[in-house]
């Protein structure tokens, strides 16, 4: 007779195991549903997130390719109206020169009012030449048939003529050492340019510093001004900074700006350059 509640017990203590491991088992196998549900959304984040970044890839590829299209476009009609400025309003002038000179000739002694005049005209004149020059130059700049170097020098020292600022600049040795490429070096002189006509705009400076550095296969174009510096809401924007910086896009560089109110402006360009030819 008292075996059979310690019988009875036992069942009981079985039954209430057997309902202890079906649970634990149902419950394992609730999480293991729940695991494979969350790593296959994990899955599809995955998938949509590396298509996502292909497809960003691929829109910043097309974006520099259209840039440095728009800029080929830019380039080819600058030398375009160069070419015709020098060629129709630069033969114009130097034909009203030689007149104005002929005129010169035959009223001297005449009149001094005539020859005061004559004078004070052919000074205007020689103004207009020099102004269209400069203007012909910042269109098609020659000095970029010899290299980047020789027209970053040339571009420096116009500016200080035409602004007052006072410039130095800093190259490494062989910094230039590199196969030339046309369009790449065009497109870092504009970036220079428009670094330069921002600082004589904006910057109310004294002196500029440009100063260039490689790296391996990596040039550092830096435009340091002692100026007023920019404001942080203004930093990035306007200025002709979005159009610096496109232009640092379509030849895969990377366009930063350091400023401080006060302590002037940093404009740093960075771009990728082919190696240094071997020396034999």
């Amino acid at each position: 007779m008292t075996t059979l509640p310690a019988l009875l017990a036992a069942i009981v203590w079985m039954l209430l195991l057997g309902w202890g491991f079906h649970a634990l088992l149902k419950r394992h196998l609730r999480l293991d549903d729940l695991l494979a549900d969350h790593e296959a959304q994990l899955a599809v984040e995955r998938h949509a997130r590396l298509t996502a970044e292909r497809s960003l890839a691929a829109s910043h590829d097309t974006l520099c390719q259209l840039a440095r299209q728009q800029e080929t476009v830019r380039e080819t009609e600058r030398q375009r109206i160069g070419r015709d400025i020098h060629d129709d309003l630069g033969q114009n002038l130097l034909t009203l020169k030689i007149d104005l000179s002929l005129l010169h000739v035959s009223t001297t002694g005449a009149h001094p009012m005539i020859t005061q005049k004559v004078d004070c005209m052919m000074g205007n004149l020689d103004l207009t030449i020099q102004s269209l020059r400069a203007v012909i130059n910042d269109l098609r700049p020659v000095a970029l048939e010899n290299g980047l170097g020789s027209a970053i020098e040339c571009q420096l020292k116009e500016f200080s003529r035409m602004h007052g600022i006072r410039h130095a600049l800093r190259a490494e040795p062989g910094v230039y050492h590199y196969p030339a490429d046309q369009k790449r070096d065009a497109m870092v002189f504009r970036i220079l340019q428009e670094s330069l006509s921002n600082v004589a705009r904006h910057a109310h400076a004294t002196d500029v510093s440009v100063e260039l550095q490689r790296c391996g296969g990596v040039l550092t174009l830096t435009v340091q001004d002692n100026g007023v510096g920019m404001t942080p809401g203004v930093k990035g924007q306007g200025s002709g900074l979005p159009g610096i910086r496109d232009r640092a896009a379509a030849i895969g560089g990377r366009f930063a700006i350091e400023s401080e109110p006060g302590v002037g402006t940093l404009l740093r360009l960075s771009f990728p350059v082919p190696q240094a030819f071997a020396v034999l």
